[in-house]
């Protein structure tokens, strides 16, 4: 008997989210980041490999067809990246916010902008574009995943300042490496001759950005109220919602509506519930249910994808990528200055490499890649596809691999730091003990005298 569509979407879901949470279970023992594996189970589970012609011309097997699914993948993506931002910033301490945000801010405007025009070139040369479609790729992969940082949050406990600013640099480059790609594609779409307006795209960014963060202000502190007559049952449940209508809001006014949402969890985190006593049960349950949402979202995304690459395509892609990753410190280097003496040399080492791309990119290549068939550019669409999401799958595992070497404490600066802290911590607590015991004898022998 055939199943209906709602059916098969339910069955689907349900296969891809089981494996899903065995694999994270597993990794999860063994504090290794999960993002890269469930991509790769999506894979398996996906056309690219019972849809491979090798495999296809001996038997014919299908387990989940994702394209059959509709909105929903989509769906499941916005509503992940909405409650990852808003957990992530309602943990987040407003002071250490604060402290790190300077330079987030700097890596997450001037990094987009700075990865666009590098990459862009690149693919250009690499993969023989147009300028305009390779910048466009370029702007894709441009930002780092925020679902994907937030999952490195346990590896790298042990470097929370360079986590931290890793945490706020995902949040605040999501409205900008959405909207250089949308201009890019005002640009594949604009007739020969036509007229472009720079302050356009200027007026949007910005309308972007103070609506999203005015809104997530708003909202955040308007739900003071709302918290004080509530149920402690239902408190965790309110906050979903609030999370859900600042982004819808934000959108609907032409803001941006993760960024609304970063700053409501901020507000919210750190002033409408600071002191709660059930703000363990809050966390709990949204943690709960936000990461049944991200291995949804990316076993999802790998079962999605068609991969199928050549060698010759497979080589360009990874010197691409190489190219991805070593621009980053240059970056970092650049735009931290004077700043890095403050860190160690495993903060800078995890900073300048862990940059995975995630949700945002795999959010606007479908876009992408529909404007650009729309163009009459199939093969390169098709081509622009399977680049992004190596290099998402690629940048994961590359960043799950240094957040591994990052979580191990063998940098021998940081033992020898550590060290130096702790005799120079021990030695005036000895010196004061030592001087209290003179003093003690010197007393006692005053007293037999008299």
């Amino acid at each position: 008997m055939a199943l209906d569509a709602v059916s098969l979407s339910v069955m689907y879901f349900a296969i891809l989210l089981g494996f899903g949470v065995l694999v994270a279970n597993i990794l999860k023992k063994r504090n290794i980041p999960d993002t890269f594996f469930l991509l790769l189970l999506g894979l398996l589970f996906g056309p690219t490999v019972f849809a491979n012609p090798a495999i296809t011309q001996y038997v014919s097997i299908e387990l989940v067809d994702v394209e059959s699914m509709g909105m929903i993948p989509d769906f499941f993506r916005t509503l992940a990246l909405i409650l990852v931002i808003f957990i992530g910033t309602f943990n987040l301490n407003f002071g250490v916010f604060k402290k790190y945000s300077n330079i987030s801010l700097k890596l997450a405007f001037v990094g987009v902008l700075f990865n666009t025009v590098v990459l862009g070139l690149v693919a250009s040369f690499f993969f023989q574009m147009d300028i305009v479609f390779a910048m466009l790729l370029g702007a894709v992969i441009s930002g780092t995943g925020s679902g994907v940082v937030f999952a490195f949050e346990k590896a790298l406990s042990k470097a929370k300042n360079a986590l931290t600013i890793l945490k706020v640099e995902s949040i605040f480059n999501s409205p900008i490496s959405v909207l250089v790609p949308l201009i890019f594609l005002d640009l594949v779409n604009i007739t020969p001759g036509a007229l472009i307006e720079p302050m356009r795209y200027l007026s949007q960014f910005w309308m972007m950005i103070t609506v999203g963060v005015g809104t997530g202000l708003i909202v955040g502190l308007a739900a003071s109220r709302l918290f004080k007559g509530i149920m402690k049952e239902y408190t965790s449940l309110l906050l979903f919602a609030i999370a859900l209508i600042t982004y819808a809001l934000a959108t609907g006014v032409g803001g941006s509506g993760m960024l609304a949402v970063a700053i409501c969890g901020l507000v919210a985190g750190n002033f409408t519930l600071r002191g709660r006593d059930d703000r363990e049960e809050i966390l709990h349950f949204q943690d709960q249910f936000s990461e049944m949402l991200r291995i949804s979202v990316f076993t999802l995304l790998g079962a999605q994808v068609t991969l199928l690459i050549g060698l010759g395509e497979l080589a360009y892609i990874l010197l691409f990528f190489v190219m991805v990753v070593a621009i980053r410190p240059i970056m970092i280097i650049s735009l931290m200055g004077e700043l890095r003496e403050k860190f160690t040399r495993k903060e800078m080492l995890i900073m300048s490499f862990i940059a995975p791309r995630g949700l945002s990119s795999a959010a606007m290549i479908p876009i992408v890649a529909a404007t650009v068939i729309a163009a009459g550019q199939p093969v390169l669409a098709g081509q622009m596809v399977n680049i992004v999401f190596m290099v998402i799958l690629l940048s994961v595992l590359f960043s799950t691999v240094v957040g591994a070497i990052g979580s191990m404490d063998r940098f021998k600066e940081v033992r020898k730091k550590a060290k130096k802290v702790e005799k120079e911590e021990e030695t005036p607590e000895v010196t004061v003990k030592k001087e209290e015991d003179v003093s003690l004898m010197l007393d006692y022998d005053e007293k037999e005298g008299d």
